[in-house]
């Protein structure tokens, strides 16, 4: 009765919703629909089978990798780099300075941090798969020009001079869209690697839960401006605030180690089997706020840098 009364009334209208192109179920786009410096990319609608991802009622896991390890000596000659730039304060250094050096970064898992040199600056970025590093939105897209860095030269465990790794170029990136308006809950990306070095130097777990995190002890460590250039600083503490998009922690850090991971060093709580990223360092002090902070891993970034990685497999 009700199927012949609309029909009835769409016919002596001469309209409907439907006549509109305005479909009831449809939904805005997800400010975590994936951008690409590629046109050619097509999205993934739904994560692609990986048998290092695991799952549990906690959340979502996939696993760290070692690597082989194995040292390709190359001598470069040191540029001089900036600090990529952020729409917010760098002053991350809280109190005294407590940051220590990695002097040896070709131990796993410093040798799966790596140096990013671009056109927008200088920062850090950590390996999730042969051919894939996950590292800030701000520091592969520049939002006031909307558009993304050039080639990039990526460096894994570079330290100072040396790279024991040699260096490889960027092929492609990806932002969620979320960041092209600056916002930083969308503060996130990743970059394709030209040569699959993540089966050398190995690559970080990284998961997703929807529980608090206050008190989970982690390290960040990454390549400061502040410090010799290309040089690898780390510095560790607990989570002091968890947010749905945000971690919140006193460590230091400052401008360069954007893209830097925020990592449990081993964990029983999460199934990663080695080091666990949970969030991916963004920024400084800003907002009122006395703590540094990084874009938490979510449901959708897990579910974006897990595609990103198979993508380039």
């Amino acid at each position: 009765m009700v199927s012949v009364k609309r029909g009835l009334i769409t016919g002596l209208i001469g309209i409907s919703i439907y006549s509109l192109g305005i479909h009831p179920a449809q939904a805005a786009p997800s400010p975590h629909s994936p951008v690409s410096s590629d046109p050619s990319y097509k999205a993934e609608t739904s994560v692609t089978y990986d048998p290092n991802m695991k799952n549990d009622q906690y959340g979502s896991y996939s696993k760290a990798f070692t690597g082989t390890g194995k040292v390709n000596e190359t001598k470069e000659k040191t540029a001089k780099e900036s600090s990529a730039k952020a729409p917010y304060s760098i002053k991350s250094v809280i109190g005294s300075d407590d940051r220590t050096r990695v002097t040896n970064t070709s131990a796993y898992p410093y040798r799966a941090i790596v140096h990013i040199s671009s056109s927008i600056g200088s920062c850090t970025g950590w390996m999730i798969g042969p051919k894939t590093v996950a590292t800030a939105g701000h520091c592969i897209y520049d939002t006031s020009s909307g558009s993304f860095a050039g080639t990039a030269t990526v460096s894994p465990g570079r330290n100072g001079t040396s790279y024991p790794y040699g260096s490889v170029k960027s092929t492609r990136y990806f932002i969620p869209s979320g960041w092209r308006s600056g916002n930083t809950n969308y503060d996130y990306g990743a970059i394709e690697l030209s040569e699959p070095i993540g089966n050398t130097v190995g690559y970080f777990g990284y998961s997703y839960t929807t529980s608090s995190l206050v008190g989970t002890t982690v390290t960040i460590s990454g390549y400061p401006g502040d410090k010799t250039t290309g040089t690898q600083w780390q510095h560790s503490g607990p989570i002091a605030i968890s947010e749905t998009y945000k971690l919140q922690y006193a460590m230091d850090t400052y401008g360069g180690q954007s893209g830097s991971p925020v990592f449990e060093q081993s964990s029983s709580r999460t199934n990663c089997s080695g080091p666990c990223s949970l969030a991916v360092h963004t920024n400084g002090v800003y907002g009122g706020s006395s703590y540094n902070r990084g874009t938490r891993i979510t449901k959708e970034v897990f579910d974006n840098l897990s595609n990103w990685k198979n993508s380039a497999q």
